[in-house]
């Protein structure tokens, strides 16, 4: 399911959102600095807390979301798995954010036990994934699904 080409998106997106937002600090940062040298009080402040606050916001609403997700890639990647095999009961419909990534709640009932277990799917990986009803074999990184496979 996961691919290096997600490693490829992801690094993209977070190049093309520091171009973005470094311009936009720096701009702002030199704006601060013109107000202090030229001692304009109003400038400065104002630019300042424009500055905090696009340092704040771009870091918080666009970069840290990218960053999380490229940890959990990682650690998909580089994690211990396990399998699991069963049968899908229900696959939820809105996506939730869990360890960085949107994901969608998978309820499996277990093959060889009398058991239900909730694992994760990311929400973009749906396409693909076996419906409900069939019998899969997941390979698992923690909760979350990196393989799956019907049977």
């Amino acid at each position: 399911m996961y691919s290096e080409q997600d490693f490829i998106d992801i690094g993209r997106r977070i190049r093309r959102n520091r171009l973005v937002w470094g311009p936009v600090t720096l701009a702002l940062a030199a704006l601060c600095v013109v107000g202090l040298v030229l001692r304009v009080k109003g400038l400065a402040i104002a630019a300042g807390t424009l500055l905090a606050g696009a340092v704040c916001f771009g870091f918080a609403y666009f970069q840290l979301p990218c960053l999380r997700y490229r940890k959990f890639l990682q650690g998909l990647r580089d994690g211990l798995t396990r399998e699991m095999t069963g049968t899908l009961l229900s696959v939820a419909d809105a996506p939730e954010l869990q360890d960085g990534a949107r994901v969608l709640h998978v309820h499996l009932r277990l093959a060889d036990q009398d058991d239900e277990r909730i694992v994760y799917l990311n929400a973009s990986k749906r396409e693909g994934f076996p419906s409900v009803g069939e019998r899969v074999k997941l390979k698992l990184c923690g909760r979350h699904i990196r393989d799956a496979e019907a049977l």
